[in-house]
């Protein structure tokens, strides 16, 4: 008979906690790679969303001339929406808030809240839930790595969390690129 941790269900919490450590060695092998971060970022959201069973991932970077996020990586979002879309980087912007703060931010179901703003491309895409993680260089934040359901769904500690190691790994694989620029 298998031992299984406290909490932990032959079917559920055990096969979720492999598959994101399965992904997470695929991400960082991918970032051990001689590969350009546009196509790293890009297969990196791919696997996140593999990870959490989702549709809707994408990688935002802070461009301080327009004090926005643009989306430069994404899957499960409409033609010419990566590399284009931008978010706002203020506090009543899941991500912004999640950039300026350097912590996760999760909203369960955006049109029954009043704290922040629903943008017009979450909207158009009929997000309803997300959550988000900083991406960290040098313990400053880069960007936001965000998942996004068309669907009310609450994210676990453990969704954060496998979201915030992700999102090391991308800052990992980044920083050197930006030390070089």
């Amino acid at each position: 008979m298998k031992e299984l941790a406290p909490g932990m269900n032959e079917g559920g919490s055990l096969d979720r906690l492999r598959r994101h450590i399965r992904i997470l060695v695929d991400i960082g092998r991918l970032g051990g790679e001689k590969v350009d971060l546009h196509r790293f970022l890009n297969q990196a959201v791919v696997q996140v969303a593999r990870a959490v069973e989702i549709h809707h991932v994408k990688i935002l970077q802070y461009r301080p001339h327009s004090s926005d996020l643009l989306l430069v990586a994404g899957v499960g979002w409409k033609d010419g929406v990566v590399g284009t879309a931008t978010l706002s980087a203020d506090l009543r912007s899941p991500p912004g808030r999640s950039f300026q703060t350097a912590e996760p931010v999760t909203v369960q179901n955006l049109g029954e809240q009043q704290e922040y703003i629903h943008s017009d491309l979450l909207k158009e895409h009929g997000i309803i839930s997300l959550t988000n993680v900083p991406v960290l260089i040098d313990g400053a934040a880069w960007g936001v790595l965000e998942v996004d359901s068309t669907k009310a769904r609450e994210f676990t500690e453990d969704t954060t969390d496998f979201l915030t190691a992700a999102a090391a790994l991308i800052g990992s694989r980044t920083s050197p690129l930006c030390a070089a620029g």
